[in-house]
């Protein structure tokens, strides 16, 4: 097989940056066993790793999301780090159904780590952005918010 030149990696990392990206969407949404946990995490970090040779700052940060998605699925208080990456860069920028998922995914992750209080708040918000999307875009939100902890308001 002969070397790849500078063209063809990229074609390559681009080709595993979509292709893990959707594996790990499509692994998202449903009851997962160990082994679909583990291999949503896989799908998860090789997306950012492929993105993050070749991808925009919106991919990289998207494939950040699907991180903090997945180490929240797997209960890791590491998705804090991930999903705050995210939320940073999105927290007023970007379509409602950005907005709406940032807004879950650190819900979440706050949730794991017990800041209740904060879980509640970025709730609120993924709700109040999940009104707005469209039928399509809620319909994709819907099929992951639907495992988000609800989180009890903290007085």
């Amino acid at each position: 097989m002969a070397k790849p030149n500078m063209e063809d990696i990229s074609r390559f990392h681009r080709y595993f940056a979509i292709e893990s990206n959707n594996e790990f969407w499509s692994l998202s949404e449903g009851d997962l066993s160990n082994e679909d946990k583990q291999r949503l995490l896989t799908a998860s970090f090789t997306s950012l790793f492929h993105w993050s040779e070749i991808g925009t700052e919106e991919n990289k940060h998207l494939a950040y999301l699907a991180v903090a998605r997945a180490l929240c699925v797997n209960g890791s208080s590491l998705s804090v780090q991930y999903a705050q990456k995210a939320f940073e860069y999105f927290d007023g920028q970007g379509a409602d159904w950005v907005q709406a998922f940032t807004n879950a995914v650190l819900s979440h992750a706050c949730h794991i780590v017990g800041e209740d209080a904060k879980a509640h708040d970025f709730y609120e918000r993924a709700v109040g952005f999940q009104v707005n999307l469209s039928e399509g875009d809620r319909s994709v939100f819907d099929a992951t918010f639907k495992t988000i902890p609800e989180p009890q308001h903290a007085f």
